[in-house]
């Protein structure tokens, strides 16, 4: 049985001001510099980690170090935990990228699956890079606790791969809470070949 543990980043200001950030690379705050201490001090006495992978950018990166620090194993980035990459709507709100791109805007809520945002990519896209990436990861530890520190989008779709949902089922518009150092558990049995979910979004370090 192989044990995953997936954590969003800590906050950033855009998070708080409601930027989309995508592949910008955007360092967390204080506060989320505390989340991911906290995040660490809570993991420690409870999980051995085997192996941490985290996405390059920044914000993801430095709650990746700072959960290493309670660890004693090796860290590796990987391209394909990125966030959703959302080409010219980077750095923009909701409201501004919908002026800057009404028809695609529009053609989201029509097909929030297929339709890219402008250079960049369709949710299906992140969820064949995310998914692929996760078996490809769970395949070199077939025993043992792994860890996934990547982003909101990220943990959107590796759930609903777990849960063998449709991978829109939890996109962004969905009711389903990502939490800054939010910590969601699967566990894989190579037996039968199949998921468990056994955490979602647990804050219980925060508080």
């Amino acid at each position: 049985m192989t044990t995953v543990l997936i954590i969003r980043h800590g906050e950033t200001d855009h998070n708080k001001h409601g930027i989309m950030q995508g592949n910008l690379d955007v360092a967390l705050n204080k506060k989320g510099r505390e989340q991911a201490r906290k995040l660490s001090q809570w993991l420690a006495p409870r999980f051995r980690l085997d192996h941490i992978y985290s996405s390059p950018l920044a914000r993801a990166h430095t709650t990746a170090d700072s959960v290493a620090e309670g660890q004693s194993c090796p860290l590796t980035t990987l391209d394909d935990l990125q966030e959703i990459n959302i080409g010219l709507w980077q750095g923009l709100t909701s409201e501004q990228a919908q002026e800057k791109s009404p028809d695609i805007f529009n053609q989201l809520k029509l097909d929030p699956l297929n339709t890219r945002r402008p250079g960049g990519e369709s949710y299906w896209d992140l969820s064949q890079r995310t998914t692929q990436c996760l078996s490809s990861i769970v395949a070199k530890h077939p025993q043992g606790t792994i860890c996934l520190v990547t982003h909101g989008g990220c943990v959107r779709t590796l759930l609903a791969h777990a849960l063998s949902l449709p991978p829109i089922t939890f996109s962004f518009v969905s009711g389903l809470v990502v939490d800054n150092t939010g910590l969601s558990i699967l566990k894989y049995q190579w037996v039968t070949q199949r998921w468990q979910t056994h955490t979602i979004n647990s804050t219980a370090h925060l508080t």
